[in-house]
């Protein structure tokens, strides 16, 4: 009967690179509104306490020997969550711009999406967003929904969820270790899976500084993504294995 099964075993994976300041209340907020899912920070070599803080929180703390970038960071804890037999991977952000009161509208729409982006666009964002970064963004997000053939606003949002069959692929295959963005939902939706999004509110972070921040990396993040959709578009996409589907 439906009523009798269980419940999805839920990880939360925060990336986290020398972020001190924010990653205390975002985990005892965090930890606080959801004591069911485990926790886990990605501690990308920081230079700081961000690890020491985490453990104090509670949360489990895997540090990367060197700085793997974001992406790198998320990849490992794909590769955590496969490992440990879990069901959904949720992403949150150490900044404090995601708000962990939506990680429960999130995790609710992987009954019907594979793959769920938290949009500010659907939602609302108290910040300003740089003009430069702002047309990028408008522009992947319709060159991401042009490809899938559905709505998607918000391809740069990092506050994300993922049924295992999608963090198994990228597990045991392949994740952008930069700017993971329009090309990777693309790659999704050419795979098969279903992408959804829920509004989300979002806030300045509080401390430090994005990894895309000032006019140098958002005309970086300005031509890179063009070509890596070009190469998304280009690549095959391997048939995922069955027994990672369930």
């Amino acid at each position: 009967m439906a009523g009798d099964a269980k419940p999805p075993r839920v990880v939360i994976v925060i990336p986290a690179r020398n972020e001190e300041a924010s990653i205390g209340p975002v985990l005892e907020k965090t930890s606080a509104l959801y004591p069911g899912y485990d926790i886990v920070v990605i501690d990308d070599a920081s230079d700081d306490a961000t690890g020491r803080i985490a453990r104090a929180a509670g949360a489990r703390v895997l540090r990367a020997p060197i700085n793997l970038g974001y992406g790198g960071a998320v990849h490992a804890g794909f590769k955590y969550a496969y490992a440990g037999d879990y069901d959904i991977v949720v992403l949150l952000d150490a900044d404090g711009q995601h708000d962990p009161r939506y990680v429960a509208d999130i995790v609710e729409a992987t009954r019907d999406y594979d793959f769920v982006v938290g949009s500010r666009f659907r939602g609302e964002a108290h910040y300003d967003i740089p003009p430069i970064r702002m047309a990028g963004m408008r522009v992947f997000s319709a060159i991401a929904s042009a490809i899938t053939g559905q709505r998607i606003t918000d391809t740069s949002s990092g506050f994300q969820a993922l049924r295992r069959k999608v963090f198994a692929m990228f597990a045991t295959t392949h994740y952008p270790v930069d700017f993971p963005d329009a090309d990777t939902i693309i790659w999704i939706a050419r795979h098969g899976f279903k992408v959804g999004e829920v509004p989300v509110e979002m806030h300045q972070r509080t401390a430090g500084t994005s990894m895309i921040s000032g006019l140098a990396s958002s005309l970086k993040y300005a031509l890179k993504m063009p070509l890596a959709i070009l190469v998304t578009l280009l690549r095959i996409p391997a048939p995922h294995r069955e027994e990672d589907a369930e």
